[in-house]
């Protein structure tokens, strides 16, 4: 059964050792799946990449290759499986050893997966109208992306702080939403939850979870405190004040430039993301293991 596995490989070769383990890899795997395709995703832009029918993405890199990768293939609707080679890797779960110690599993499918949620990013100019539940203005959207972990807007150079009205919700145009001044907003999933947003401190939500968390920066109020709503939500910022600089920022990797006046719209996508987990792991052991969740101060 394993040799109609349909596996598509994701290398990112600017990674130290992923050529090396990548030349190694492909024979191996060859012998007990059909790999269907192995771009350089490096070099080749979305709009280039031709993508065959497949069961599975295996992904070569770190978290932030994940992250870019769910991106790049959500619409194929298969599962990602991530080998770490960057520093973290709480998403990309695997090492080498361990998609070779569990493969047999992997390629029946009987590894446990997680269905993350995923968000839809969507940015409209300054002529736009108020976005709210049943209607977007979509004549003046600037831009538009899926995103595995979250949308940040930040203030920006020259760094003052940026004003900006958040509504959750809104039922129809013009109406008020919270304006608060600060260094800007995260919204983000529960994947992202334990990356910028925790940072900023934000809650640790489970990735099973329907939910997005709202984490100021910096907000110049000690009344706003970051909050968690239901994934079904769509959350409006309008930005009232903008620096040169102020910017949105999508998993921390494509950005798009902010002018006063444009609003950012976050819901939930219509795709969820699968993610096949390591059998050795589960998510709190990670958390614990790699962020060192509830450790106890170290004494010397």
């Amino acid at each position: 059964m394993t040799d109609q596995l349909r596996v598509i490989v994701l290398a990112n070769k600017s990674k130290a050792r992923v050529p090396e383990e990548l030349d190694e890899l492909l024979p191996w795997l060859s012998q007990r799946a059909k790999v269907v395709a192995v771009p350089d995703i490096t070099m080749t832009a979305d709009e280039d990449l031709q993508w065959p029918q497949a069961d599975l993405a295996v992904v070569l890199g770190g978290d932030g290759t994940m992250l870019g990768q769910a991106r790049r293939i959500l619409d194929l609707a298969i599962p990602l499986l991530g080998v770490n080679f960057g520093k973290l890797g709480f998403l990309a779960e695997f090492s080498i050893d361990d998609l070779h110690r569990h493969w047999d599993q992997i390629a029946v499918g009987s590894c446990s997966k997680t269905c993350r949620l995923m968000i839809d990013v969507m940015v409209f100019d300054a002529d736009a109208a108020d976005c709210h539940l049943n209607r977007f203005d979509m004549e003046h959207l600037k831009a538009r992306s899926p995103a595995m972990n979250d949308a940040v807007i930040t203030a920006g150079s020259p760094f003052r702080m940026i004003e900006l009205a958040l509504a959750i919700d809104p039922t129809r145009e013009g109406e008020p939403g919270t304006v608060f001044a600060g260094d800007g907003v995260i919204l983000s999933t529960p994947s992202g939850s334990t990356a910028h947003n925790m940072a900023a401190g934000g809650p640790i939500v489970s990735p099973d979870q329907d939910a997005l968390c709202i984490t100021p920066i910096c907000p110049q109020s000690l009344a706003f405190r970051p909050i968690v709503t239901n994934a079904d939500s769509v959350i409006a910022v309008r930005v009232m004040s903008a620096n040169p600089g102020s910017t949105l920022v999508i998993d921390g990797q494509a950005s798009v430039s902010l002018e006063t006046g444009d609003q950012v719209v976050v819901r939930r996508h219509a795709r969820r993301l699968s993610v096949i987990q390591n059998p050795d792991l589960n998510y709190w052991r990670m958390l614990a293991r790699k962020m060192h969740w509830a450790a106890r101060p170290r004494r010397r």
